[in-house]
């Protein structure tokens, strides 16, 4: 009886499931980065399905923060470069061995190096010499690498996350074709647009805390529940459709492409909550099914129109209601009343759509923003 009355009482954070633990990360992450919802959600969702991720934005606009935001909330070994066009691949593969160097053995030590990393994240990684980049190329796409004594040794890499802030273009563009597409999901990030995500960025900009972490066992636990989550009928024949529609209009991802589409979209499902993949998941294949970046805008359209005719209807509600907020003016109280009137038409039309689980979200937004609204005229008179 004693033995068991001192028992250790289990916690909350023991308690929780993995799945909890990624849901929470999302919510503390999504709370303290401003207008990063979706590179959360790409973030998270290359994480589960075990694919690299590329982020291409102009400096300054977060890249670097969600992805240091990552690296802290994962157990494993990190490694970190910012590269440019001096960077020698000694600094991510390690030196040569000077006592195997004395027996004409080329030989690197790779301790506390790329190869020897869990968790990998390269900075400004379109500016890589050439020599780096042939080693990329092999070591991203089949997790292999020599150190020089004729072993191809598996490496540990579970995620590589690029950052860069452009994407390439002319014959810099055809050069680094095969790099850009080692990384399986990948998007442009933009500044902060909104008058609401300013004001929290100047007044209320807190550094992402988390009240858990994840272990390597656990990130294996994620990935087999995702991998054995069920398509529905549904949501394979808009696969389907998807890319029969984008043939169609000349855009032609690879076959490997195509292939590991199937898990990202499982995993992203499995990161939604989902106890089957519906279509409405398939919207995470704007940034997967692309072949060169500028075709990225049609994708979107086809998959959207195809698989998330609902979600892209919410996009547009909440696209209406920043133009609202930014445009009015709280002091004139007649234009106030008149913004929060329209806002309350948008929430009507999204209460319309409840069953979807982005106007879940999106229904408290504009509630919330309808709220401020309220307040800013009270105080204006």
């Amino acid at each position: 009886m004693n033995a068991v009355l001192a028992m250790p009482k289990q916690s909350v954070k023991d308690s929780l499931t993995v799945r909890d633990k990624f849901a929470a990360v999302r919510k503390e992450l999504g709370d303290s980065l401003i207008e990063r919802t979706e590179e959360i959600d790409l973030l998270l969702t290359s994480l589960i399905a075990g694919e690299h991720l590329l982020l291409v934005g102009p400096p300054g606009c977060g890249k670097s923060l969600l992805i240091d935001s990552l690296m802290r909330w994962t157990h494993g070994s990190k490694f970190s470069c910012l590269l440019n066009r001096f960077s020698m691949p000694e600094e991510l593969l390690g030196m040569y061995s000077l006592s195997e160097l004395k027996l004409d053995k080329f030989v690197r030590i790779t301790t506390n190096k790329l190869p020897e990393s869990q968790y990998v994240f390269l900075d400004e990684i379109f500016r890589a010499s050439p020599a780096i980049l042939n080693v990329l190329l092999k070591l991203l796409h089949e997790k292999v690498f020599d150190k020089g004594d004729g072993i191809a040794r598996r490496v540990p890499l579970e995620i590589c996350l690029g950052a860069a802030n452009d994407w390439p273009s002319g014959d810099e563009a055809k050069s680094l074709g095969a790099l850009v597409d080692r990384f399986m999901l990948r998007k442009s990030v933009l500044p902060i647009s909104s008058a609401a995500g300013r004001q929290k960025l100047l007044w209320n900009n807190q550094p992402p805390e988390f009240s858990t972490s994840l272990s390597g066992h656990e990130l294996i636990a994620a990935r087999l529940d995702a991998q054995g989550l069920v398509w529905s009928k549904e949501a394979k024949q808009a696969l389907e459709s998807i890319l029969d529609e984008l043939a169609r209009q000349g855009v032609k991802p690879s076959d490997r492409r195509q292939f590991k589409s199937v898990s990202i979209v499982q995993a992203y499902a499995w990161l939604n909550g989902a106890e089957e993949v519906q279509p409405e998941h398939l919207e995470i294949l704007t940034h997967v099914l692309w072949v060169d970046h500028e075709e990225a805008s049609k994708v979107r359209s086809v998959i959207m129109q195809i698989a998330a005719p609902v979600g892209m209807k919410v996009s547009g509600l909440i696209g209406e209601t920043e133009q609202i907020l930014s445009s009015v003016n709280t002091k004139d109280l007649g234009a106030t009343a008149t913004a929060a009137s329209k806002l309350a038409e948008i929430q009507k039309s999204l209460k319309a759509m409840k069953e979807h689980p982005k106007a879940l979200a999106a229904i408290a937004y504009v509630k919330e923003k309808i709220t401020e609204l309220r307040l800013k005229s009270l105080d204006s008179i």
